[in-house]
């Protein structure tokens, strides 16, 4: 029988998708194409069972460039079509919703930092070294959101 998972999708163009499971978790950056990310989460589909997907639902923010926008739109759109496509069940929390208890400000000095230093906490053993894997962790946190909508944890 399969174990049962949970993942978690950063959409934005330094984003990424984790997998945790009773074991341990899995942590990718954005592969840089849909085809790439669809292989990714089918392979995580035939091995795992999962329960939920947690894609953060985002929108545009002042100062953001036009053609940074429509780039994070097209990451977006691609993973709610890969997510669909595989069955999947998925939630789409905004960053306030999967945050609420589980990230506060006094973690860190900004957003970014804050996911890093509280994954980091909650997975010691991903892979989180660099500064700029504020993607793998905010990943990783939605797939804890997501296991928590579930009773579990």
């Amino acid at each position: 029988m399969k174990q049962c998972a949970w993942v978690g999708v950063d959409p934005g163009k330094s984003g990424a998708i984790a997998l945790v499971h009773r074991d341990g978790q899995l942590v990718e950056d954005w592969p840089g194409d849909a085809a790439g990310a669809a292989e990714l989460l089918l392979t995580w589909r035939i091995e795992f069972n999962i329960e939920l997907v947690a894609l953060e639902s985002v929108h545009a923010m002042p100062g953001q460039g036009v053609k940074s926008m429509f780039t994070f739109g097209q990451n977006f759109g691609q993973w709610e079509g890969i997510i669909a496509a595989l069955s999947l069940p998925c939630l789409q929390p905004t960053p306030q919703e999967w945050q609420k208890g589980l990230v506060k400000k006094s973690d860190g000095p900004d957003a970014k930092a804050r996911a890093l230093i509280v994954a980091r906490r909650l997975f010691p053993d991903a892979d989180l070294s660099r500064k700029k894997d504020h993607g793998r962790a905010d990943a990783l946190l939605l797939a804890w959101w997501a296991r928590r909508q579930g009773g579990e944890l």
